[in-house]
């Protein structure tokens, strides 16, 4: 199989084969064209058995990766995955329960599935993401801020002078208005997870994934496991029960 996400800036996808996820590989489809990318990128694999994908980025790019998989695979099967209310041990906590990303869903799949629960699933891409499941798997449910670049984005943006750095800097209160803006969004992710797991009653492991898992694990100090391709370690479940 082929296990496709596509997220709010990337398409990150890796290949199901004999029982094993491989190697997770990433697009990002913000302001280019990602066809010829999509298109050298796939066109050697070995064809699929069939396709799964989970989607919150736009529809165009979904239909976009269908055309394209359908003209490099003629006649290829592809499954479509959304939000259930109970799945793999996991109970959703919305009362719409389709209302919940998928990708969120997923992440929380894989992580009651691979990691010991209660789990704090942080997913740190173009919106921050935070959500509990305990330990008999239900979700007491999560909360969203905007994601590290975006907070930076929007600060720039909304503002005369003030510019959009992708620098780092040492944490702590800054001499320079730069490192003020990069130390207070890192503090402001902080107190978001901090906060998060303050309300549950007892310790949960702490999963990070996304495209800045590995940058947020190393500047706030929080121990943490990173798994990159959690969102297709569920997929990868929900693909192999159906």
């Amino acid at each position: 199989m082929i296990l496709v996400d596509i997220g709010n800036t990337r398409i990150k996808w890796a290949r199901h084969h004999a029982g094993i996820l491989e190697k997770m590989h990433a697009i990002v489809y913000i302001e280019q064209d990602i066809t010829p990318l999509l298109l050298s990128a796939w066109q050697h694999l070995p064809r699929p058995d069939c396709i799964y994908f989970a989607c919150v980025g736009p529809q165009g790019i979904k239909q976009l990766l269908i055309q394209l998989a359908e003209q490099i695979w003629p006649g290829v099967k592809l499954h479509e995955t959304y939000t259930q209310k109970i799945a793999h041990g996991v109970e959703n906590a919305y009362p719409k329960y389709t209302k919940l990303g998928v990708d969120r869903w997923l992440a929380m799949l894989a992580a009651y599935h691979y990691h010991t629960a209660p789990v704090c699933i942080v997913s740190c891409g173009s919106a921050l993401t935070l959500d509990i499941v305990d330990e008999q798997g239900q979700h007491l449910g999560g909360m969203i801020m905007p994601g590290l670049s975006l907070m930076r984005l929007v600060l720039s943006k909304g503002t005369a002078n003030l510019n959009n750095c992708s620098e780092h800097y040492m944490p702590g209160l800054a001499n320079d208005t730069e490192a003020a803006i990069y130390n207070g969004c890192l503090s402001a992710i902080r107190g978001f997870i901090e906060h998060g797991l303050a309300q549950y009653h007892q310790p949960a492991s702490v999963i990070l994934t996304g495209g800045d898992a590995d940058f947020l694990a190393n500047n706030l100090n929080l121990p943490a496991v990173i798994e990159a391709q959690l969102v297709l370690q569920g997929l990868a479940l929900v693909a192999q029960e159906s």
